[in-house]
């Protein structure tokens, strides 16, 4: 019986070994030199398989976790309590971060994106002092504007690190969203980052094919 105490205890040392090991610094530095877009990268230790999919009836695409999968209605409801909610979210069980998007009935054409991020920052801000701003972008994909902001929310009893992004797509605002809680921001805000570059819309590349 002693024994096999002693080895169930060993075990639970490994594996609360392993858990410290997952969050390391060290770890945290070596897998932000790995990129979403080699396909396999390691998230705390666990390999993830990347690639491309896409969305809106083959409109847009963006690269996120092969296994993440759409969340129902019920769950999204469950989620996202107040304002707008979400037309589709993505994300899995062992992940702590998700994807979604909301398109808008907003009519906004594509070269006034830029401005847009403007109204967007404004609503935002309004919301009250729990939402924190912390950078803007405005950049060119293919033929159309993805304007793009950094913030932090806090609820009651979490601290949401937030990935927003704005385009038009035929003509009405389509809002775009990565986020994930603030303490897992040393792995998570990278990749992201890189989820945001791989956006892109499928008409654009059927352009520069035709």
């Amino acid at each position: 019986m002693d024994h096999v105490d002693e080895k169930l205890l060993k075990q639970k040392e490994m594996m609360e070994e392993f858990e410290k090991q997952r969050y390391d610094k060290d770890t945290i530095d070596k897998e932000n030199k790995s990129s979403i877009f080699d396909g396999m990268i390691n998230i705390h230790k666990i390999p993830v398989t990347f690639g491309e999919r896409t969305l809106l009836n083959e409109k847009i695409a963006i690269w996120m976790p092969e296994d993440f999968r759409q969340f129902s209605q019920e769950e999204i409801n469950a989620v996202y309590l107040l304002g707008n909610k979400p037309d589709f979210v993505f994300g899995n069980s062992y992940l702590g971060f998700s994807l979604g998007f909301h398109y808008t009935s907003n009519e906004v054409p594509n070269e006034y994106m830029g401005d847009f991020l403007k109204i967007a920052k404004m609503v935002l801000e309004k919301s009250g002092p729990k939402v924190n701003i912390y950078s803007e972008k405005v950049k060119k994909t293919g033929n159309h504007i993805v304007s793009s902001l950094e913030l932090v929310s806090h609820t009651v009893t979490d601290t949401i690190y937030n990935v927003m992004f704005y385009s038009s797509l035929e003509g009405k605002v389509l809002i775009g969203f990565i986020n994930f809680d603030y303490q897992y921001l040393n792995r998570y805000k990278t990749i992201a980052e890189e989820m945001l570059t791989s956006f892109r819309f499928i008409e654009d590349t059927k352009e520069e094919e035709g």
